[in-house]
């Protein structure tokens, strides 16, 4: 912006533009400098954010590009069993409900006969039998602990641990699906983002043509080439949405440790210095 500003300013002196073009351009330059040291403050706070998250003390720099895969992510229902099947979340849940059930279980057992049977032998050398054996049942009639009680409060519980298992299970699918979607927005927004692209590198070219022929000014070629970096950034942030929803529906169907496979078999990469 500010080499169209002094191209404006030369283009003046010149007489080939008027001065409210050249006034149009100083203001696009004013404006291009706030809007830059606004993004400087941005990035100095994130970059500050993430070095308090690591705990690191340097600069740090992403050691992979941003990436988009063209292919379309494997059907919904495919995450959904793997996350059923996967989610760390679940195996707690399992584990005490299981324990609630165990619980009502001995509760119940109490409310059951004992039986006992027992037998001993001696060993002896006088050749004669030496031996006992019986049974024995138990049977309490009374008992100051009120067991049914003791037994609904059990199945109370073990009724608790089904309906947050089902609970764990129905938010933990529609997690999933919110991931999924993400992936496949994010995905969707990046590709169609290419054709808005190349438009707005045709309009730069054409603008930059007609400044040279005098039919465009430079308020407009300096328009144009914000269009095109408008683009290209919400792009770029559109893969910067991807990479991180993928994660987050790898996570979250406890397959994290398929990212990096994801990320290889991904055919467009987005360098930190691309255009």
């Amino acid at each position: 912006v500010r080499a169209h500003d002094d191209a404006a300013q030369r283009m003046l002196k010149a007489g080939v533009i008027a001065q409210v073009e050249r006034l149009q351009a100083s203001a696009a330059l004013a404006d291009a400098q706030q809007q830059a040291r606004k993004a400087d403050d941005d990035a100095r706070l994130a970059r500050s954010a993430l070095l308090r998250t690591v705990h690191a003390a340097g600069g740090v720099r992403p050691s992979s590009p941003l990436f988009v895969s063209s292919e379309a992510l494997p059907p919904l229902q495919q995450f959904l069993d793997a996350a059923q099947s996967h989610h760390p979340g679940l195996s707690k849940v399992a584990a005490k409900r299981r324990q609630a059930e165990s619980l009502h279980d001995a509760t119940e057992a109490l409310r059951k006969s004992q039986v006992l049977a027992f037998g001993m032998r001696e060993v002896n050398t006088s050749g004669k039998p030496n031996w006992v054996a019986g049974v024995a049942v138990r049977w309490t009639l009374w008992d100051s602990i009120d067991r049914d009680k003791l037994s609904a409060a059990g199945q109370r519980k073990v009724e608790q641990a089904e309906l947050t298992d089902a609970q764990v299970r129905a938010d933990i699918a529609l997690l999933v699906e919110k991931n999924w979607l993400a992936v496949e927005q994010s995905r969707t927004q990046y590709l169609s983002g290419q054709a808005q692209e190349d438009l707005a590198r045709e309009l730069l070219r054409l603008r930059a043509a007609g400044l040279k022929e005098g039919t465009s000014t430079a308020l407009e070629l300096i328009d144009a080439q914000l269009n095109l970096a408008k683009v290209q950034t919400e792009r770029a942030v559109a893969a910067n949405q991807y990479v991180q929803a993928l994660a987050a529906l790898l996570e979250s169907t406890g397959q994290s440790g398929e990212f990096s496979r994801y990320m290889a078999r991904a055919d467009i990469q987005i360098k930190a210095d691309a255009p």
